[in-house]
């Protein structure tokens, strides 16, 4: 058991360490894509992300795979008497000993001590997160069982369904217990709103959002999102996954709106909502989808978003620089070269020397004077006494492989820099910014600022009359009316029991009238009596019948016992639950409700209030004309001729084919460096670059090298044998 739990500790913390890194390469990719394809819908955007979080979330899990089978899991027991103890030692070494030599090229950190902290640490993260998901999906479940209905705004969800083409029945419900929209569930689908909305929204703004809600559920956005959770908890540790899930939140929540403003047309509208809704919330549901998003300031870049009316134009530097960033990680990854083995982490040794030296000119230049000659061969200091000496042996160690494939690699470079510093692409660009400056002059100009100021002064005016204390108060004390009458009427345990009673009679009852024996019996009274299959007596002169009188008395005669039993039974739940329903007192708390309900829709329409959301209104056609104008119209037009041509000219065939050979050049490159036949020269050029490293005092005596590292003892089977000393280099043949 021992040995399991070890092996899992190790194979755990080593995936999550890996995972660190995998997470990185999935996020630069997409921010990659994203920087380059920035025209995109939101709902591309939000699938390329959720193909990212999967991709990540399937390499994490295919590490931990890979860890598993690394391990011995099953114990091998062995006689040690016979073989006095030497076996089973042998048995428990590494299948693989690292190869141990005086001077290692790589550096080596033990972790093996961390591993079983980073396994508890992930594991109680883990429990923490999946607790509290299944909690927040209880208090979901617990909250639909208390909603009300409002037929109106049911009857507007089934037009909106349909309009959106939604075969599924889309549930609806008021509750006091949320202070924001939500949707949640995928077979039966179903829309909460606050209790408030009614009274603080308009009935535009309700449809706004309840059109959003909607698209929410065409998008079947509710089963993308439990899975989005799923994996956001399995790597809650990892800093990039949480990037990423932050922009399937933000793309979900946009794709949305889009459908709305698709719909609607009127986004000026859906802002107003968003905003008031925003003002008054305060939970947050992990599992449901919430109109407003799930960050502080995602309301205002969603706003801002709905109303901007300019494409987004994509960026080359940015796009230049993701490349960069993306290829250097993943450069540095192979040279360095991390690996995770036997308790410990190792990376390759990267001396300033050596990096300098791929990267200089080694060409062997023949010097014409003794001073040159000097002046341009290798210095070596000592420690001690920093005395120098000069070698002109620092070219022998060239590589014409890696320098054939470095200039390649420049010479597509240069053409590429060409390409974007050309006359052709400087226009393009100047002709962006010069229709910049002109629309940001356009936004900068008094009269538009002037018309934002008056808006926000119109929207302070409102926001202040519904901060004011009458209507807070007004609003809390219809919530407590609510309350009290949920608790006092809403469904209680014994309610609940009569209608499960009431349910499982009528299911007797009917199963019976259902079934053969009745249906034989009744055709046989009716042909007996003369009574027509399909006549239904209603009418007491019908009732007077003497063969109806008859039919029924000798049918009830052949009822059996527990289907009147069960008959009798509903008669009385029925008559409970009436009473129960009818009671005088409900009705008053339900008269006084909409008395308090009439009362805040007068509040609602205040006339300052009124005459302030004219003026709003009257502003953001202002606004719209604005920025409808022909000199504006123009201005985009020619920005989006401008990025037109910009993304045909990086489209076109020699810059695509440039891209391809840096691409393949860089390829042949990491390859190279890949190469046992590399790694062989790197290695040769240590240790001449160590032979050659001599440190002379004043008694001409070559310095002692420092003592290596202690090795490990074999006790441990992780741990190296102990080497030999190196031998005092022999300073007689430097003099």
């Amino acid at each position: 058991m021992e040995t399991i739990l070890y092996n899992i500790s190790q194979v755990i913390g080593v995936a999550i360490i890996h995972s660190l890194w995998q997470g990185l390469v999935v996020y630069l990719l997409l921010r990659l894509v994203m920087l380059s394809f920035s025209a995109m819908s939101a709902k591309a955007k939000h699938n390329i992300a959720m193909l990212s979080m999967l991709g990540l979330t399937t390499w994490f899990i295919y590490t931990l795979v890979g860890e598993v089978r690394v391990y011995q899991w099953v114990e091998l027991k062995t006689n040690a008497a016979s073989y006095n103890g030497f076996l089973p030692a042998i048995l428990n070494m590494p299948l693989h000993l690292p190869h141990t030599t005086t001077y290692s090229n790589r550096y080596y950190y033990t972790i093996e001590g961390l591993l079983p902290y980073i396994t508890l640490i992930y594991v109680a993260g883990l429990i923490f997160k999946a607790s509290k998901l299944a909690l927040t999906r209880k208090k979901l479940g617990d909250i639909k069982q208390t909603v009300s209905i409002d037929i109106a705004l049911m009857r507007r969800v089934a037009e909106f369904a349909e309009r959106l083409d939604i075969e599924r029945r889309v549930h609806f419900g008021l509750s006091n217990l949320v202070d924001v929209p939500c949707m949640f569930g995928y077979v039966k689908p179903f829309i909460l709103l606050p209790m408030s909305i009614t009274t603080s929204l308009s009935t535009e703004e309700i449809e706004a959002i309840l059109m959003h809600e909607l698209a929410h559920i065409k998008r079947n956005d509710y089963l993308a999102n439990l899975g989005q959770q799923a994996m956001s908890v399995l790597l809650f540790f990892n800093p990039f996954a949480q990037l990423i899930d932050r922009i399937i939140n933000r793309e979900r929540e946009n794709a949305c709106d889009d459908i709305v403003i698709e719909s609607t047309q009127k986004p000026i509208v859906y802002a107003h909502a968003l905003l008031k809704l925003e003002q008054s919330r305060s939970q947050q549901w992990q599992v449901a989808l919430a109109a407003t998003g799930k960050k502080k300031y995602q309301l205002l870049n969603r706003i801002e978003r709905i109303m901007k009316t300019k494409k987004p134009i994509g960026n080359t530097r940015h796009i230049l620089i993701a490349f960069v960033v993306l290829t250097a990680s993943i450069t540095g990854l192979a040279w360095l070269n991390p690996t995770i083995a036997h308790g410990k982490i190792s990376f390759n040794k990267i001396k300033p020397a050596a990096i300098a030296e791929l990267f200089s000119d080694t060409t062997h230049k023949k010097s014409a004077t003794k001073t040159a000659h000097k002046s341009a061969a290798v210095k070596h200091t000592t420690k001690a006494k920093h005395s120098t000496y000069y070698s002109d042996d620092y070219d022998m160690h060239s590589d014409p492989k890696l320098e054939a494939l470095s200039a390649d690699l420049s010479k597509w470079g240069e053409q590429m820099s060409k390409y974007y510093e050309s006359p052709e692409w400087k226009k393009y660009q100047e002709q962006l910014e010069v229709d910049g400056k002109k629309m940001q002059e356009y936004y900068d100009s008094p009269e538009w600022k002037k018309v934002q100021q008056d808006m926000e002064e119109q929207g302070k005016k409102i926001q202040a009359y519904y901060d004011s204390p009458e209507w807070k108060a007004m609003i809390e004390k219809q919530e407590k009316m609510g309350e009290a009458f949920g608790k006092n009427w809403g469904e209680t345990a014994e309610t609940k029991d009569w209608g499960e009673k009431m349910g499982q009679a009528g299911k007797k009852i009917e199963k019976y009238y259902n079934s053969d024996e009745f249906k034989a019996l009744n055709e046989k009274l009716e042909t007996k009596y003369g009574i027509p299959h399909n006549r239904r007596y209603r009418s007491d002169d019908d009732r007077k019948d003497e063969n109806y009188r008859k039919y029924q008395d000798e049918l009830n005669q052949h009822i059996p016992a527990d289907v009147r039993q069960a008959t009798e039974e509903m008669k009385t739940l029925g008559d409970k639950m009436s009473k129960h329903w009818n009671n005088p007192e409900m009705r008053k708390q339900q008269e006084e409700m909409r008395l308090m309900g009439d009362t805040i829709r007068k509040m609602s329409n205040n006339e300052a209030v009124r005459e302030a959301q004219r003026q709003m209104r009257l502003m953001s056609e202002q606004m719209r004309k604005y920025q409808d104008s022909p000199e504006m119209k123009k201005l985009q037009e020619e920005m989006r001729a401008a990025g037109a041509k910009m993304r045909a000219y990086q489209n076109s065939p020699e810059m695509k084919k440039i891209k391809e050979q840096m691409r393949a050049a860089q390829a042949k490159m990491r390859e190279y460096m890949r190469s046992p036949e590399f790694r062989k020269n790197m290695e040769a050029w240590k240790n001449m670059n160590y032979n050659m490293n001599f440190h002379w005092d004043d008694s001409d005596k070559m310095e002692k090298p420092e003592k290596p590292e202690k090795p490990e003892k074999l006790e441990k089977p992780e741990k190296p044998e102990k080497p030999e000393a190196p031998e005092k280099p022999d300073t007689t043949d430097n003099k």
